[in-house]
């Protein structure tokens, strides 16, 4: 499963050296928490130049690729302690935007209730992808297009 992660703020969203930048800083610090890093591929999304130029921006966006060991309460507390290490100007700005399918969720504080948030969006179908098909069906029965378990 994957989710897209960026750190943004108000007044900071395009400024180089602190809304943009903090994602960057944000994906080092992930890497290096043990409660995500070994549970998540952490792919660097740079944007797209509007002015034709050959290099890309700075990082825009952190594409995690997340495995079954991971936790969304981990994503949330390393936010809440990346936080805290940012001078005073900086933490109150900095936001985490979890987006997932058609869901974003903006995390300020790091709640219990924001994990959930984020837990229900990664757990909801995302319009547009193929249906999941089970190949045996639970408690028996005909799976699609089969011929039915008889329990033998």
């Amino acid at each position: 499963m994957d989710v897209r992660i960026r750190i943004e703020g108000s007044g900071m969203d395009r400024d180089a050296d602190a809304g943009v930048g903090l994602t960057a800083l944000f994906a080092d610090w992930l890497a290096q928490d043990r409660s995500v890093g070994p549970y998540t591929e952490i792919r660097r999304v740079r944007t797209a130049t509007g002015d034709g130029g050959m290099s890309g921006d700075l990082i825009g966006w952190l594409d995690l690729a997340l495995s079954s060991g991971f936790s969304v309460a981990s994503l949330v507390y390393a936010h809440q302690t990346f936080r805290a290490s940012l001078p005073p100007r900086q933490r109150s700005a900095a936001r985490l935007v979890v987006e997932h399918g058609n869901s974003r969720i903006v995390i300020e504080d790091g709640s219990p209730e924001d994990a959930a948030r984020i837990a229900r969006a990664l757990a909801a179908p995302v319009l547009g992808a193929p249906p999941t098909i089970s190949s045996s069906p639970a408690g028996g029965g005909t799976p699609p297009g089969g011929e039915p378990d008889d329990g033998s």
